[in-house]
């Protein structure tokens, strides 16, 4: 059976060969550029993955790729002076995948297309999120056109869609106290994971153009999609301490009218 392993022979035979392009190679940059390069590959290296346990970036964005194409192509610079048939072997094989996925990204945002409405929800809401898990939260829930007086939450009732308005505005009142008026951004954010009972009431003033998503599909998306996760999680929450900041900037305007 004939031997597919590199034998002590082959390998010195590779040696042999390499030696007058590592000369060629060593005249052309000086010995400091290769070393430079191998640095720069493992703090490449060394900082996505950071990044990536840090949350900072997603391991399928394309943010994630890049920089592992990078720091293999940086390594594999290096490695042109040191040869090292394993660690090129790996960085090369680093690089393919690499450009496979970039190439598989490149193919899927192709084919994904959004609305004009989509865009903006997304832009507004979800700037981060890549454009599979986008496509996919919005394919999860649907786009109504809700009349005026239309009732999207009701006070001690448990929420079961989370609402985004995209135009018109909407009343928050608790019992017969008027508390603001909306006019974008999520409603329901606060309970609708938890599906607990509505804080407010919430009444369209005028016609209303909303996107709405259900509980169960919202729970299913943060199950299946860890990245979605992290999205949805962070949006609800600068949805929520925006609302939490118009509403003391409410209080303290109340406060300063009311007489001594």
């Amino acid at each position: 059976m004939k031997n597919v392993f590199a034998t002590p022979n082959s390998l010195l035979g590779i040696s042999e060969l390499y030696t007058p392009i590592k000369a060629q190679l060593m005249d052309a940059m000086p010995p400091q550029f290769y070393e430079t390069a191998g640095l720069l590959g493992v703090v490449l290296y060394l900082g996505s993955y950071a990044a990536l346990q840090l949350g900072l970036i997603r391991g399928n964005s394309r943010t994630y790729t890049l920089l592992n194409l990078a720091a293999a192509s940086f390594v594999l610079i290096s490695l042109l002076t040191e040869f090292n048939l394993a660690s090129a072997m790996i960085q090369i094989s680093w690089i393919v995948i690499s450009i496979t996925g970039l190439t598989r990204m490149w193919l899927l945002h192709r084919r994904l297309r959004f609305s004009d409405e989509e865009r903006e929800l997304l832009q507004t809401q979800f700037p981060d999120l890549s454009l599979g898990s986008a496509r996919s939260f919005l394919d999860a829930g649907n786009w109504l056109d809700l009349p005026e007086g239309y009732e999207l939450l009701h006070e001690e009732t448990p929420v079961s869609n989370l609402f985004y308005l995209a135009s018109g505005d909407v009343d928050v009142a608790s019992g017969s106290q008027h508390l603001a008026v909306v006019s974008g951004g999520f409603l329901g954010e606060i309970n609708i994971l938890p599906g607990t009972p509505a804080s407010a009431t919430v009444t369209a003033m005028t016609p209303l153009r909303v996107f709405s998503i259900s509980r169960n599909a919202l729970r299913r998306l943060r199950q299946s999609d860890s990245d979605f996760r992290i999205a949805l999680d962070s949006s609800l929450n600068k949805d929520t301490g925006r609302k939490l900041v118009a509403a003391n900037a409410r209080l303290v305007a109340r406060s300063e009218k009311t007489p001594a």
